[in-house]
């Protein structure tokens, strides 16, 4: 839990004065009473009141992330209760987990939680600190303490012993570039996160922060190639937002063509426990009751089994998603429209899992990127940066 803490330990006094000038008399007077709650140490009902204010007002980042801080107390406060039992305090996380998951999907470039869907649940698949030696550890947190602390030139003299003890050791890599970018040294720093890009290519921290020390570089080009390439390891928000920063310097724009979704993502098997925030699903309901007739053709993963010789799509967002487009065909939906431009195009398969892509789409994305890169490429640069639509 130590990577969202440092995010999640929010003071939880609302500001009325910002909501009021944004919501109406029904939804300030809610804010004030989870504000008395959240002083009270009330977390779970201040919770359960607060996805009612997010069913009225979905894109708010900074309604997400007061409800983000009160799942997350609210877990705290369950694991540390004598009389709490572990399912309530179990049930708690997945409540917070999925707080994050959903103002990932509502918000679009909230690079915040999309970092740390990252970090629960990709980056342990290629990665894990367990393995290092033990000294190189204790001199990374004694690295990671004195960066905080902002005495860059120690953390880089602990983050290079620490290194100099495990090569494998990722995060002192990573840590001596951002030690060197807080220093602005943009040039050493970038040859650690390319280092760390070797070591580890697969986690994308290290392009998300080479592209950001190239652009303090003001060397735009080379930072968009990174984060156009970044898209086929891990569309984070973080590159979507760099690119739309770097396109705009360029006089181009960003054509994602985002989406609100009112629904989590289809799994055949509900391990993560998502649950439904949203009351109203509309358009989505269609995209839900397509899983019905799927779960027969496609594994856990999302992927279509092997054997089935039916013409439909390799993955069920896809398919999914073509169900909710035949469904809605007659209905003037601007939200479907760019989806239905690409359908007609043969390309909705990159539009759904790159744009709109989702951590639990991560085993659907991987595999399209493995087996049909040059599509991925293609659409980024066509589509993705220039003005398709």
């Amino acid at each position: 839990m130590n990577m969202v803490r440092s995010f999640l330990l929010i003071l939880f006094l609302v500001c009325v004065s910002v909501s009021s000038a944004q919501m109406d008399k029904a939804n300030v007077r809610a804010m004030k009473k989870i504000d008395r709650l959240s002083k009270r140490e009330k977390f779970e009902n201040a919770g359960i009141r607060m996805r009612t204010v997010l069913n009225k007002y979905p894109v708010s980042l900074n309604l997400w992330d007061i409800y983000i801080g009160l799942t997350y107390n609210d877990y705290v406060q369950k694991l540390n209760e004598r009389n709490s039992s572990d399912i309530k305090a179990k049930k708690a996380l997945f409540d917070h987990y999925n707080a994050v998951y959903y103002a990932n999907m509502s918000v679009p470039f909230n690079s915040r939680a999309s970092l740390m869907l990252r970090e629960l649940y990709v980056d342990k698949i290629y990665y894990s600190k367990k393995t290092l030696n033990i000294q190189s550890l204790v001199l990374l947190e004694k690295a990671n303490q004195e960066l905080s602390s902002q005495n860059y030139q120690l953390a880089i003299d602990l983050y290079g012993r620490s290194y100099s003890l495990d090569s494998n050791n990722y995060s002192a890599l990573i840590g001596l570039g951002k030690s060197h970018s807080k220093m602005e040294y943009y040039g050493k720093a970038i040859q650690y996160y390319k280092q760390a890009k070797l070591l580890q290519p697969m986690i994308n921290e290290s392009n998300k922060l080479l592209a950001s020390a190239l652009l303090k570089k003001g060397e735009y080009s080379l930072a968009l190639d990174i984060c156009k390439n970044s898209l086929l390891i891990y569309p984070e928000e973080s590159i979507f937002s760099m690119m739309h920063t770097i396109l705009d310097k360029q006089n181009k724009q960003l054509q994602r063509n985002w989406v609100l979704r009112l629904a989590p993502i289809n799994n055949v098997d509900d391990y993560y426990h998502r649950g439904q925030l949203f009351d109203k699903q509309l358009h989505f309901t269609h995209y839900q009751d397509a899983m019905e007739g799927a779960k027969e053709y496609y594994d856990i993963n999302g992927l279509l089994k092997e054997g089935v010789s039916l013409p439909i799509s390799q993955y069920l967002e896809v398919y999914c998603w073509e169900k909710m487009l035949k469904a809605t065909e007659v209905k003037d939906l601007p939200a479907l429209s760019y989806a239905r431009y690409l359908q007609n195009k043969g390309l909705l398969e990159p539009y759904i899992l790159i744009n709109l892509f989702n951590v639990d789409l991560y085993a659907q994305f991987s595999h399209f990127v493995e087996n049909k890169k040059n599509v991925a490429q293609n659409f980024i640069d066509q589509y993705l940066v220039s003005n398709g639509f």
